[in-house]
């Protein structure tokens, strides 16, 4: 019997299809299997307000002991392509007990799985996405919380003559950590990014999410517009209601997105809210003035 919704460690192989084609130029069906990330290491700072023992302690974990399933899907559309990777949505097509191969699922999507989504490396930055698959790991508790949940960073390897159907309009050959390697995410697919040009009602949510970040300690140095996104919608079919977020009690309306730049430091609460005053305050504010602001531009 597979748990209901499954655990984010459940998966342990990604049979990724229609992304990759061989040398003759056909569509091959690739596995991936699953990579443990470097535990996320806490950093020192000499900013004014510091915790005493350093960075916050890693939280221990809740999830059961790691599964062996393998979940099959098809690649379907480019939908985002930034610094780091590019973001594929995805059609679940099967999922399989690779301990007891007579329990399988056709088209896995709930109440097993929400609708997902691939962040792919290129390969300039297969580095900055095992950084990032760090810091999910580092914030197990805020999954579906403040943040997408998130089931496993995953590589494989090409033959020199595969491409990648999909290929991003910034290289002219397959993302890879080195030739011949394709590295990837697999993440709960978020919802819009925020209105512009007018004043959020509920803008002290997406305060509170980025304190929940504060209280692991993780700070989030890339504030930008793309990376704040809607939560999925609870009303849909093919997504998975959030959780209640163990710091404020509620159920956010926003996620956070994009932990390549990520990092563990040592300040106080009144530290991370005094460095996303003139970040995430700026942001906001200008966005109501139908303005996106750029990191570099804070």
């Amino acid at each position: 019997m597979l748990a209901i919704p499954l655990a984010s460690n459940a998966i342990s192989s990604l049979v990724v299809k229609r992304f990759v084609k061989d040398q003759n130029k056909e569509h091959i069906n690739v596995t991936f299997h699953r990579r443990i990330p470097d535990v996320v290491k806490g950093v020192r700072t000499l900013k004014r307000s510091v915790l005493p023992d350093g960075p916050p302690c890693r939280l221990p974990s809740t999830l059961p002991p790691p599964g062996n399933l393998q979940l099959s899907l098809f690649v379907e559309e480019l939908i985002g392509d930034g610094r780091c990777g590019t973001v594929f949505s995805t059609h679940p097509d099967l999922l399989l007990d690779l301990s007891n191969k007579s329990v399988e699922v056709l088209e896995p999507g709930l109440p097993y799985l929400p609708s997902l989504v691939i962040k792919v490396a290129d390969h300039a930055h297969v580095e900055d996405l095992a950084a990032e698959a760090s810091i999910y790991e580092e914030m197990e508790n805020l999954q579906g919380v403040a943040i997408p949940r998130y089931y496993g960073w995953f590589e494989a390897e090409l033959e020199p003559t595969w491409t990648v159907d999909f290929n991003p309009s910034k290289t002219e050959t397959a993302p890879s950590t080195a030739p011949g390697r394709l590295s990837l995410l697999l993440l709960e697919r978020m919802g819009p990014l925020l209105p512009i040009g007018e004043r959020l009602s509920d803008r002290s949510d997406i305060w509170a999410i980025f304190s929940d970040l504060a209280q692991l300690g993780i700070e989030q140095p890339d504030m930008r517009y793309s990376n704040i996104l809607v939560a999925p919608l609870a009303a849909s079919p093919t997504t998975l209601p959030g959780n209640t977020c163990p710091y404020h009690n509620c159920v956010h309306k926003y996620r956070i997105i994009d932990f390549d730049r990520a990092r563990k430091v040592d300040w106080t609460l009144k530290q991370h809210y005094y460095e996303q005053v003139g970040t995430l305050g700026r942001l906001l504010e200008m966005m109501e003035m139908n303005v996106i602001l750029e990191p570099w531009e804070y």
